[in-house]
């Protein structure tokens, strides 16, 4: 396997890294570096390497690589010119780059502007003065982002477009950063995915005290320490989710493997990192069992306002839940039975051995055919006056049940796109005519259903008929 940079750097002691201007410039083509190998393997380094005072590699990364695999020896020249310019000059200006490619220099510039900036802040100066980017007056605000994209030679909002892309979809950002893909459709792609994730019941980090910790557990015995809530409280949900006011995670992690799982890329994100040390490993956090007690008292008869989804980021009811965990959760419950508790799990087998709540909706996930059985039967083993309902989130193939007269509602959905830790799944839409079979399904038993919105013009949507005329 070929090395990269970073490996080759221990055998040129000049060098004490890459200057992020240089790691900003767009890789050439696998064509263009071949071409590039050969050359400087039969006519040797014809222009010397550019590096910082303090050693940072500012120009000419491809012809080190080159030069390290082809043992020819290499030139070192120390600039003192900007390396942001440098890069400008001698990558950017010269190579015919698309606009996206220059949008993603710029936003990596854009980091840098934004520190001059700080440092002329902390000096008292109003003027970017005669730094890299010229005598340029402008508020701080917006700044940054308006001078790298003047000296790029793109706009200020293709720069942020460009951010945009790289915050919501890494993998997305590489490929315009390549020119594989247009800003616009990157931009485009990124929005689609920042729209499907706000819809889903996602956790927020709390507000902390930063003097108190909690203790939390697996359920393989790890214990670990996470900041303490100043108020331990129920999340609340965005008016994207419109069936519960609330989220609730007193547990946490699951072990199904669904690759599609929006609880898993939330708990393996950065932004949740001090409170998911454990990552999606099933963890008991028993200090937020206070939250239903915590809460005010919802009105009677208040729908979604008093309704609240538990363990939206685990399954509480799978296999390796242990008993002393859902008891608990359940104790929690029956101390403010006037909150709505919404429960969904891939094993309904297991309500049955728990006491049930007089005010729950009790679900299963279905998302295959070979689920219904067992789901049905688990289904129909415990009686309640409380919602007993399917969750067909995501459908991802053709379902026909064999009895639903025991279901209160249905809902049906599609596969949104996640960013898992191991790379990007993409989105899934069902087939149109899955989704009439299942519809009518429900209208022969009575049983209500509630199509998700990203059945309908939202991403992903349904894959709809578009058959050609008869004749």
């Amino acid at each position: 396997m070929q090395p990269t940079i970073n490996d080759i750097l221990v055998h040129y002691p000049e060098l004490t890294g890459i200057h992020p201007a240089c790691l900003a410039v767009p890789a050439i083509s696998e064509e263009d570096c071949n071409t590039l190998n050969e050359d400087i393997e039969k006519n040797g380094l014809i222009e010397d390497l550019l590096v910082t005072e303090d050693g940072l590699l500012v120009d000419g990364r491809n012809r080190l690589m080159a030069c390290y695999l082809g043992h020819v020896e290499v030139r070192f020249k120390v600039t003192k010119t900007d390396p942001w310019i440098v890069s400008l000059s001698k990558n950017i200006a010269r190579r015919h780059l698309t606009v996206g490619q220059k949008a993603m220099f710029g936003v990596e510039w854009k980091q840098h502007e934004a520190e001059l900036a700080r440092k002329r802040q902390a000096h008292g100066q109003t003027s970017p003065g005669n730094n890299a980017c010229g005598n340029i007056s402008r508020s701080v605000a917006g700044t940054a982002r308006d001078i790298a994209g003047e000296k790029i030679g793109v706009s200020g909002k293709s720069v942020d477009k460009a951010e945009k892309i790289t915050e919501v979809a890494p993998d997305i950002a590489e490929q315009v950063k390549q020119g594989d893909m247009s800003l616009e459709e990157g931009y485009k792609e990124a929005r689609n995915r920042e729209k499907q994730s706000k819809a889903l019941p996602v956790e927020q980090p709390p507000k902390v005290d930063s003097k108190a910790f909690a203790t939390i557990i697996t359920a393989k015995g790890v214990e670990s320490k996470i900041p303490l809530p100043k108020s331990v409280v129920f999340n609340q949900t965005t008016d994207a989710v419109d069936w519960a006011a609330y989220t609730w995670n007193p547990v946490t992690g699951c072990e199904h493997g669904c690759n599609f799982c929006y609880a898993r890329e939330i708990a393996h994100s950065q932004r949740m990192a001090d409170y998911y040390p454990n990552k999606f490993e099933p963890t008991f956090h028993r200090y937020r069992l206070d939250a239903p007690a915590n809460m005010p008292k919802p009105k009677p008869d208040s729908g979604k306002d008093g309704r609240v989804f538990v363990c939206s980021m685990a399954d509480l009811f799978g296999r390796w839940v242990p008993d002393e965990w859902i008891r608990s959760v359940f104790d929690a419950c029956q101390g403010a039975p006037e909150w709505e508790y919404m429960f969904l799990t891939k094993w309904p087998a297991r309500y049955a051995k728990m006491p049930l709540l007089e005010k729950a909706w009790y679900g299963s996930s279905v998302i295959r055919q070979s689920d219904v059985p067992r789901v049905e039967k688990a289904m129909q083993s415990f009686r309640t006056d409380c919602v007993k309902w399917i969750s067909l989130e995501p459908m991802l193939e053709p379902i026909k049940f064999d009895d639903i007269s025991w279901c209160d509602l249905m809902v049906i959905g599609s596969q949104t796109s996640t960013n898992q830790p191991d790379g990007h799944v993409p989105e899934f839409a069902p087939e149109f005519d899955w989704i009439v079979d299942v519809v009518n399904q429900c209208r022969a038993e009575g049983v209500p259903y509630y199509l998700k919105a990203n059945l309908g013009m939202d991403r992903p949507g349904m894959k709809l008929p578009k058959p050609g005329p008869r004749r």
